[in-house]
């Protein structure tokens, strides 16, 4: 049974939706980094009101996972907000959830065929893993701390992998990673407390 044949885009289509992608892309960032300018004022009350420190909280992580900050942004954001409020388990959901929201900016700049993801050293190595083993490899770069994770959001989004699996791969192995770090922070505050004798 022949397929039915797709008729290629013109350069005017493709055009255009760059164009809408891109005005989607630069809401976006707009949106995420004025949020992120009126939580300033919020910082002093941060430890005294839970709901303005997760709320702080999750900016940040939407910011680490979309701007493709260093990792150690995120994970030090996690880490601080369970040793402020003694919890490791809500600060990891909050941070996992940002972090997955934002990463969705690399996903769509990889689902638009940027370029520059391309030309990434790691876009081969990621791509062919991902052809072979989808949610597993999503799963494993998202619960490992590592710098190709950005890349991976990218390729998955080029290599057309569903969003929705790519959404649920990504908070899975943020997730573990994410409750790891807030309890070791914990951890590690506990024994500095215990040294210093306070």
């Amino acid at each position: 049974m022949n397929e039915p044949r797709q008729i290629p885009e013109t350069d005017e289509e493709y055009g255009r939706r760059r164009r809408m992608v891109l005005a989607i892309q630069l809401v976006t960032l707009v949106v995420v980094l004025g949020v992120s300018v009126a939580a300033i004022p919020l910082a002093d009350n941060l430890m005294r009101n839970q709901t303005e420190g997760y709320l702080a909280l999750f900016v940040a992580a939407v910011l680490s996972g979309a701007l493709f900050m260093l990792p150690g942004f995120g994970w030090a954001a996690i880490g601080a907000f369970a040793i402020a409020f003694e919890s490791w388990w809500l600060p990891a959901i909050i941070g996992t959830t940002g972090q997955v929201i934002g990463e969705m900016y690399s996903y769509f700049l990889g689902y638009t065929g940027s370029r520059w993801i391309r030309r990434n050293r790691w876009y081969y190595r990621v791509q062919r893993f991902l052809r072979i083993h989808g949610f597993v490899t999503i799963l494993v770069l998202a619960a490992t701390p590592n710098p190709v994770f950005d890349i991976a959001g990218a390729v998955a989004g080029a290599a057309r992998f569903g969003w929705q699996r790519f959404v649920v791969a990504s908070w899975l192995g943020r997730l573990a990673k994410n409750l790891a770090i807030s309890a070791l922070a914990i951890l590690g505050a506990d024994i500095i407390l215990d040294l210093i004798g306070a």
